[in-house]
């Protein structure tokens, strides 16, 4: 009996070893996806979020950001609303003037609090069909959802691991 629960924790250390390696959000950025979303009048044709689908051509490595994005755009087509996506990393650096060795030279810093994870409407500045919808979330790749909710599955992995622990113990 000993031998099983010995494997088992061997196992649970294991597993909580490799998810902080593969979801771990590091100094040097966050892994997101990015695609554009294709509007009248934009000429890019690369990665429109029209045709996502999660492969590794949508992903981008994300330096200056800890949060991923997706923006929801609704927009009026005759009788229609239309629904646009976009995904990109979240716009976290500031660029700060510094004066330092007789110069002025610019600084770059990640502001992290300058959003929290979840969804929240953007500011209505009258568009016909309302204002956009903005989501962030801070794990890699977590920018995919279709969905207006946003699933952390730091937090999902977190209470499996609780739970899991509590059993062994």
């Amino acid at each position: 009996m000993t031998f099983q629960i010995q494997i088992k924790k061997t196992l649970f250390i294991a597993i909580v070893y490799l998810f902080a390696i593969i979801m771990q959000i590091t100094a040097e950025g966050i892994a997101c996806f990015k695609c554009y979303a294709s509007q009248p009048g934009h000429e890019k044709t690369d990665l429109l979020c029209s045709q996502f689908d999660g492969s590794p051509r949508f992903q981008v490595h994300c330096p200056s950001s800890t949060l991923c994005r997706k923006r929801t755009i609704y927009s009026k087509y005759k009788t229609s609303i239309i629904t646009t996506v976009e995904r990109d990393c979240a716009p976290q650096k500031r660029t700060v003037p510094i004066y330092s060795d007789n110069k002025w030279q610019n600084k770059e810093e990640i502001v992290t609090s300058a959003y929290k994870e979840g969804c929240f409407i953007g500011e209505d500045r009258g568009a016909p069909a309302g204002p956009p919808e903005y989501c962030f979330c801070g794990h890699h790749l977590c920018n995919s959802s279709q969905s207006i909710e946003i699933i952390n599955i730091y937090h999902i992995f977190l209470s499996i691991t609780v739970l899991l622990f509590t059993t062994l113990l």
